[in-house]
């Protein structure tokens, strides 16, 4: 055999192998493809019943199904659907049916687990829970949301013992799961389950079990509301431990503080430290008062702080219309000896069984309300269905003022006005 017949062989069989190496090398890319599209979908197929009836109609489906025997997602959403319908029995077997169907798969065995834990069904919810295989960081996300889900059923039930239990589990499992967001979302539930057990307790006149479940939910993540209420309880049983709860809230939200009940406690601890921890103590938490005067008259309105007079409404043609606008117009004084540096105010009107509500910043730090200042004749603009001329002869009006310091706090009524119109 000569060379010119050894080329071409040679080269067919060179072709033959770079062809079956792109066959095989194409096959496994769609593979690979396939399985991503595969991960894909039953990571992004998250069950919300509420929401299915939106995509596809029963019949549809059922349509759909008999063609398709196969698909265990469509069974899943047809299963919502009717769980979403209260026809519980049939979303159950259609939920069953998805479970074979798929093969026990991660996403069909959660599906039907999440539909447990909403129907009350928790040992089978957890043990399909434990059947999820763990292949990927989505499998303990999976196991969360169930056990977040049998913590919100038992929630319904009031079974608050059980509800910390169950995020106890599903904290477990949300640790190892990369979306910091969900894990975070957990880890506050988990920590709310500890304060709603406490709240329980306390009703129950349980206190040390009570103070034990504020202290673990602090530990689980610190919070205002679960130190506040650890310090509340600790009034009757240590006023000074109460203090340092109470003071570390006040520090940074004032206005979850009940300014009485902390204003009497470092009124006793001044007078109860003179006798047990000596005078420099005393003189501690004399202070420490002043302190929290001066902040409350920095931050809180009081009934006499504001004044109000002399209040009408008036109206004004608008510019090339047949229509008016209405303002309402008063006086407005400072009666302390602090300035004010914002100034909320708030207004609702009463007439003829309708009522008008809006809000206004009045003053700001540019332009703060000095020391006894009066300011006469503001403008509130009154909303556009505001109309005088369609009210009968001789209305009343009641009007309603409050007002705040910040934005953040409560309100407090100032004044009561009634103008006859």
């Amino acid at each position: 055999m000569n060379k010119k017949s050894i080329n071409p062989l040679k080269n067919y069989i060179i072709t033959i192998i770079v062809t079956a190496v792109a066959v095989i090398s194409l096959c496994f890319c769609v593979e690979l493809e396939l399985l991503f599209r595969t991960e894909a979908k039953i990571n992004s197929e998250e069950l919300n019943v509420e929401n299915l009836v939106e995509f596809c109609t029963i019949e549809q489906l059922e349509k759909y199904l008999q063609k398709n025997p196969k698909d265990y997602f469509a069974k899943i959403k047809l299963a919502g659907i009717y769980e979403y319908l209260k026809e519980y029995d049939i979303a159950n077997k259609l939920y069953v049916e998805a479970v074979g169907t798929s093969v026990r798969s991660n996403f069909a065995l959660y599906s039907y687990a999440e539909f447990c834990a909403r129907r009350g069904m928790f040992n089978l919810a957890a043990t399909l829970a434990d059947e999820i295989m763990e292949v990927n960081d989505k499998a303990f996300e999976y196991r969360a949301k169930i056990y977040s889900q049998i913590a919100e059923t038992l929630m319904e039930k009031k079974q608050y013992d059980a509800v910390v239990s169950a995020y106890q589990i599903a904290y477990k499992y949300a640790k190892n799961s990369k979306d910091l967001q969900f894990k975070e979302h957990i880890r506050l539930q988990y920590a709310k389950s500890y304060i709603m057990l406490a709240d329980e307790n306390i009703k129950k006149n349980k206190i040390k079990e009570a103070i034990s479940n504020l202290n673990n939910s602090l530990k689980i993540k610190e919070s205002d509301e679960a130190r506040y209420k650890l310090g509340l309880i600790y009034i009757n049983v240590d006023k000074f431990i109460a203090e340092k709860h109470i003071s570390s809230v006040f520090k940074k939200n004032i206005f979850m503080v009940n300014p009485y009940i902390y204003n009497s406690l470092l009124v006793d601890l001044s007078d109860e430290s003179k006798n047990t921890r000596g005078l420099h103590s005393s003189d501690y938490y004399t202070l420490k008062l002043n302190s929290f005067k001066k902040k409350l008259s920095e931050n809180y309105v009081y009934k006499n702080d504001i004044l109000i007079e002399n209040s009408f409404i008036a109206k004004k043609k608008k510019f090339l219309s047949k229509d008016f606008s209405y303002f309402l117009v008063f006086d407005i004084e400072n009666n302390t000896k602090v300035k004010i540096p914002e100034l909320y105010l708030q207004v609702i009107l009463y007439v003829d069984n309708n009522q008008y509500k809006l809000d206004k910043k009045m003053f700001s730090y540019a332009q703060p309300l000095d020391f006894y200042e009066i300011i006469e004749q503001n403008k509130i603009l009154l909303p556009k269905n505001f109309k005088i001329d369609n009210l009968k002869d001789k209305n009343t009006v009641i009007i309603k003022y409050f007002a705040r310091k910040n934005e953040n706090a409560p309100w407090t009524l100032i004044k009561i006005d009634s103008l006859n119109i």
